[in-house]
């Protein structure tokens, strides 16, 4: 039987992951590392959903309490008149927060809540000029992490970033 050419290169790359030590953690004193793609989007509708990408760094203090430190990057996409200026501009954000983390742990689903402060480096670009600015925000997240081996698990988040400066409505990442 011919197997796909796509399929041969997937086995040594699966055994791979799941050999790797303390990817997800999950007993205290553990490090968890994990990287997620999502959707960024306000609750507004004054922008439309584009891209965000996150890394984390976890470290489980107790069976049910992590920290967890995060760099990420999402933009969101403004209003297009059919002037050459923007009314709603286009916002690319560069932000590392610090979260606490609580996870009740069953047999293979991880349901968590999350919520922590952290630095926001906006820049909102319209049409005709550029604008960068350094804000505070505060977020909180639910998520849930189903367990696949004892060292990686998948994860899915839903997470809201308050901005202190011009970006009044919360922004969601779905990851």
């Amino acid at each position: 039987m011919r197997q796909s050419p796509v399929v041969v290169p997937l086995v040594p790359i699966l055994f791979l992951i799941a050999s790797v030590p303390a990817l997800a953690a999950t007993s205290p004193g553990d490090y968890g590392f994990s990287a997620s793609v999502g959707i960024a989007d306000t609750r507004s509708g004054d922008y439309g959903s584009a891209d965000a990408l996150t890394f984390s760094l976890e470290y489980q203090k107790t069976g049910y309490a992590a920290y967890r430190a995060t760099a990420g990057f999402f933009t969101i996409e403004g209003g297009r008149p059919s002037g050459p200026a923007s009314a709603t501009p286009d916002v690319d954000a560069f932000y590392v927060a610090g979260n606490f983390v609580l996870t009740p742990r069953f047999a293979v689903l991880h349901p968590f809540f999350t919520a922590g402060v952290g630095f926001y480096n906006l820049r909102l670009t319209d049409g005709l000029q550029s604008d960068q600015d350094l804000e505070l925000g505060l977020n909180w997240g639910l998520g849930l992490g189903v367990q696949v081996t004892r060292h990686f698990l998948f994860e899915g988040e839903v997470s809201f970033h308050y901005l202190s400066g011009e970006i009044g409505s919360p922004i969601q990442i779905l990851s």
